[in-house]
């Protein structure tokens, strides 16, 4: 679709961005000394926060209904459905791992969906009982029915997990070339990437099979599986790191890192995040296109990681340099 479609949709999420969390609501919402104030400082902005949270304790039932509101208002405003899909089928696959869980264990796990995206939980039940339904694209009938048939042979439901987010990351290079922009390919390939690094790092200190690492990387990336499962085996982190590092976005991914002390996974995906933050940043400013749309969608994403992060704090009274430490990127810094 022409990018000149998205002129009238860039204008609308140039009010949304202004209307993320600053770096002084932060600073408000971690000086609040009680859920009560952080509450009164959160009805500052533009969140509408119920009378009776406090009583009903249901934090993330109220953040979750902002970012469905959020997703929907998208979804009627964006030209292409699928560049709202970037960010909200994560929630559709993590509703049909659910919906597997239920079917295989024969149990009750309705709290665990989560009401975000334009797919239904009984439009998924469907797909997932049948592989099948009109409203739902090909690459993601094909991933479910991949995932389905592995269970029928393995009977293991942590690798169906796996094997479903796989099938995200596969949906999402589909959606690279569906909306044909190349500024969103490349977000899209970097999140491919990203997430095939952590997954090699993390296999590789747990000591992980070279099957379990074809089962559970994209090979949708930069770089094939075969190469990937190939470097991981060497258990040489610097080599893995530097692979990922020669990627146009990637910078300075880590320094060098001690054969003896390896590479430090919470430092680790804190850069990615930053990496990708710092990406979607310079997406912001891409006029007439997807990628307003796209940072927002990660920024709004962050910053109700964030909330929960800070509301739990206050309520288990964590340290506060605990909190900022594991606070995801914010929209203006």
């Amino acid at each position: 679709m022409p990018n000149a479609t998205y002129a009238q949709l860039d204008t609308s999420i140039r009010v949304k961005e202004s209307s993320l969390l600053a770096k002084e609501d932060y600073d408000a919402l971690l000086r609040a000394s009680s859920l009560e104030d952080v509450f009164a400082a959160l009805r500052k902005t533009n969140y509408h926060v119920p009378e009776d949270i406090i009583q009903t304790h249901d934090f993330d039932g109220f953040l979750t209904r902002d970012l469905r509101d959020t997703y929907a208002d998208l979804y009627e405003q964006t030209p292409v459905n699928a560049v709202v899909d970037i960010f909200a089928l994560r929630y559709s696959y993590h509703n049909l791992k659910v919906l597997f869980k239920e079917w295989y264990t024969d149990r009750d796990l309705s709290s665990m969906y989560i009401p975000i995206g334009r797919f239904s939980i009984e439009a998924l039940r469907t797909l997932m009982k049948t592989g099948d339904g009109n409203q739902f694209p090909d690459i993601m009938k094909a991933g479910v029915l991949k995932a389905r048939s592995y269970y029928d042979e393995t009977e293991d439901l942590d690798s169906l997990s796996i094997m479903l987010d796989q099938a995200y990351l596969s949906h999402l290079r589909a959606i690279a070339d569906h909306i044909q922009d190349l500024e969103a390919m490349k977000v899209i390939m970097m999140i491919i990437d990203l997430e095939n690094l952590s997954t090699v790092v993390r296999a590789m200190k747990q000591g992980r099979s070279r099957e379990f690492l074809a089962a559970v990387l994209s090979n949708d990336g930069t770089f094939e599986k075969a190469e990937l499962i190939e470097l991981a085996g060497t258990k040489d982190y610097n080599r893995v790191v530097e692979k990922f590092a020669s990627l146009p976005y990637a910078g300075n991914l880590y320094e060098k890192i001690d054969a003896k002390d390896p590479i430090d996974v919470v430092k680790l995906e804190k850069r990615i995040k930053q990496i990708e933050a710092d990406e979607m940043r310079q997406a912001a400013w891409v006029p007439f296109g997807p990628m307003p749309v796209i940072a927002y969608m990660h920024f709004k994403e962050n910053e109700v990681a964030n909330l929960r992060l800070i509301l739990n704090a206050k309520e288990y009274d964590l340290d506060q340099s605990v909190v900022e430490e594991r606070m995801q990127p914010i929209y203006g810094l």
